[in-house]
């Protein structure tokens, strides 16, 4: 069928529904980032902490300030999360956006008024409350409604928009960091408003879920919800066989969650716990890559490692974070190509090591020196993008292709629960060893993560069976001869030229 000009402009109002979508990502780059970075500036020290002529700042929260500081955004975030579940029973996929948009300018705004530093935790909660929407409302809208050509794409895109958002943080923080009042953290929660206030107007032209409202029984709405996702909206035949399908896939979402306490022992049966135990690694391995280092004390590190003045180390956070964008865009681009993932896996944690293991050792080493300030300043930046650009960019599509499709569900979201935990245990524990009044290990906290990143990569060395998306051979023959995808591929290419 030609495209017509209703056909183009339904191809653009779909596009531009994922790109609305993936604002929400974009805030808690945003936010995260941003609110990371307040621990590096004068203004806030000056508000929420205490002259220490230790600290190269001249200002010091304390350990346990420090600690809640940081990690209730991640703790906030976990229960977002957690509340989305009972929240979509009552609330549409739109309708928990503009939730999420009304609890993020909720956190900001009482973020600029005055408190004592209780005050600041909860309020830091309720920033991680509205993260935690953004990504689970977001990522089921997403699921739901988009064609299934486009899903993987539009999921895999959410992590450079998170990118992109953290720079944006980054570059709002260094115009205000010379800013010695409040205002120099002030200032950035108010531009935190600007992108949920955009979201709430962009959604009021975004079609609502086709899979909820047909959930709900509402047949005769998703059918014209629908209609404004596919390019034939003028064929009723393909939309009601879209519509059937989704009818189905609800069904058998319905069948699957009645069995979910089952699931949960099911997984860790004999058949199923390799499957299960290698979803778990590669999801954790977003946690032992010391990436939550970085995102929760990017700004701090850079202070610590000498990068002076102050501002310096926010043109590094600056930096780091463009980094990790491009190599979020690269692992995109390397999924389409043959490279190997397993091979992308074990490059995504061995060259992270490597850059935090020179960091260790350079500040060991020379930590007054010039060129140590450089080195560590371009081994972080490499860190960021290695990770991003390979381990973070395939992590999750390998969990596709070895979990069963019976316990992929529960596998990915109990995995995805504990390195929640563990980033939010990361942003929590970390300040007791870089904080001068504590072990002052400064930039030498990063043998903590080459060692973590070393032992992660080797048991992916072991243990992770060879695979690429262009593999026909279904996983679990994998599992069930032990042999790699190379050896099976081999095989095959001798089965069919027997004469090789």
């Amino acid at each position: 069928m030609k495209n017509t000009p209703q056909t183009q402009r339904v191809n653009l109002r779909s596009v531009l529904t994922y790109l609305t979508l993936s604002l929400a990502h974009t805030q808690v780059g945003f936010s995260t980032t941003s609110i990371s970075g307040f621990q590096a500036m004068h203004g806030f020290l000056a508000a929420y902490g205490h002259p220490d002529h230790i600290s190269k700042t001249g200002y010091n929260m304390g350990v346990t300030p420090q600690q809640l500081a940081a990690s209730f955004v991640n703790f906030g975030s976990m229960l977002g999360i957690l509340a989305s579940v009972p929240l979509r029973r009552f609330l549409s996929r739109r309708h928990g956006l503009w939730f999420a948009c009304v609890v993020s300018v909720v956190g900001s705004g009482l973020q600029l008024k005055p408190s004592n530093v209780a005050g600041l935790y909860a309020r830091r909660c309720v920033i991680g409350i509205s993260n935690g929407l953004f990504v689970s409302f977001a990522k089921v809208y997403a699921v739901e409604s988009s064609p299934v050509r486009y899903k993987r794409g539009v999921l895999r895109g959410f992590m450079a928009w998170m990118s992109a958002g953290s720079l944006l943080g980054a570059v709002t923080n260094n115009f205000t960091k010379g800013i010695k009042t409040s205002w120099a953290y002030k200032i950035p929660l108010t531009c935190h408003i600007t992108i949920p206030a955009v979201l709430v107007v962009l959604l009021l032209w975004v079609p609502e879920s086709p899979g909820w409202l047909v959930e709900r029984g509402k047949m005769n709405e998703a059918r014209g919800e629908l209609a404004k996702f596919s390019n034939d909206g003028s064929l009723p035949d393909v939309i009601d066989k879209k519509l059937l399908d989704i009818g189905l896939t609800v069904d058998k979402n319905r069948e699957k969650t009645k069995g979910l306490g089952s699931q949960y022992i099911e997984v860790w049966k004999i058949e199923h716990r390799k499957r299960t135990l290698l979803c778990l690694a590669l999801i954790m391995s977003n946690s032992t890559s010391g990436i939550w280092l970085m995102l929760s004390y990017g700004t701090v590190m850079f202070q610590l490692a000498g990068i002076e003045p102050t501002r310096q180390a926010f043109h590094a956070s600056i930096y780091n974070n463009l980094a990790n964008l491009l190599g979020s865009v690269l692992g995109l681009r390397l999924l389409r190509t043959s490279i190997r993932r397993r091979s992308m896996m074990i490059i995504g944690q061995f060259i992270p090591a490597t850059c935090m293991l020179g960091i260790a050792i350079s500040f060991t080493m020379s930590p007054d020196d010039r060129w140590t300030k450089d080195i560590i300043l371009v081994l972080i930046i490499a860190h960021g993008f290695f990770y991003y650009a390979f381990s973070a960019a395939v992590a999750m599509p390998l969990c596709e292709e070895f979990v069963g499709e019976e316990c992929k569900r529960v596998s990915v979201r109990f995995g995805m629960s504990v390195n929640y935990v563990l980033a939010w245990l990361i942003s929590f524990t970390m300040p007791y060893f870089i904080n001068p009044r504590e072990l002052n290990w400064g930039p030498k906290v990063a043998c903590i993560w080459a060692a973590s990143n070393f032992v992660t990569g080797i048991f992916f060395y072991f243990f992770l069976p060879e695979s690429k998306s262009s593999l026909a051979q279904p996983m679990m023959c994998i599992f069930a001869t032990q042999k790699s995808v190379s050896m099976l591929e081999t095989q095959a290419s001798v089965s069919i030229n027997p004469s090789h």
